[in-house]
């Protein structure tokens, strides 16, 4: 994998900006991500009722109506959980609805960027997308959404294509 520089060409003390090979973005696990709400403790029993050892998670979250899709890479495999309401009202209960994917099941599994840099202020706008053909999933971040979005989507990705077969 190329060299990648972060959202800008200097840093906000003017350094150099880190360089995403420099070291590996921090891993985000499923107690770091603020937009769970309820849904962190039901998928933190299910990882220790399922005894698997966490190495990053990511979560995205539908604006329009406020469900989440919260995928866990773990040693026994890739956790996919959809959280939404149980029926028709988001008014009323919500419901948990995962499945645990083999490493070895999970197929297409690519990190797809595209990134460009302004030639009159140097500022590098970039998109990170982790795509996988079975299950389902495309996770897409941009420099728009910040530094630590995209730190989290690239150790998500990392943990997921050091393990997938």
């Amino acid at each position: 994998m190329g060299t990648a520089y972060v959202n800008s060409r200097t840093g906000a003390n003017g350094s150099m900006p880190r360089q995403l090979g420099e070291r590996y973005p921090a891993r985000v696990k499923i107690g770091e991500w603020d937009n769970l709400g309820r849904a962190r403790l039901l998928v933190q029993r299910q990882l220790g009722e399922l005894g698997a050892t966490e190495f990053a998670a990511h979560v995205t979250v539908n604006a329009d109506n406020g469900r989440l899709r919260i995928f866990v890479a773990t040693d026994a495999g890739l956790l996919d959980y959809q959280y939404a309401p149980a029926g028709s009202s988001s008014e009323g209960s919500w419901i948990l609805r995962g499945q645990l994917i083999r490493w070895g099941s999970v197929r297409g599994l690519r990190l797809q960027t595209d990134a460009q840099q302004d030639e009159d202020s140097d500022e590098i706008k970039a998109i990170w997308r982790l795509v996988a053909e079975d299950p389902k999933m495309e996770l897409t971040i941009s420099s728009d959404d910040g530094e630590k979005s995209i730190e989290a989507l690239a150790a998500f990705a990392r943990s997921c294509l050091q393990h997938a077969g």
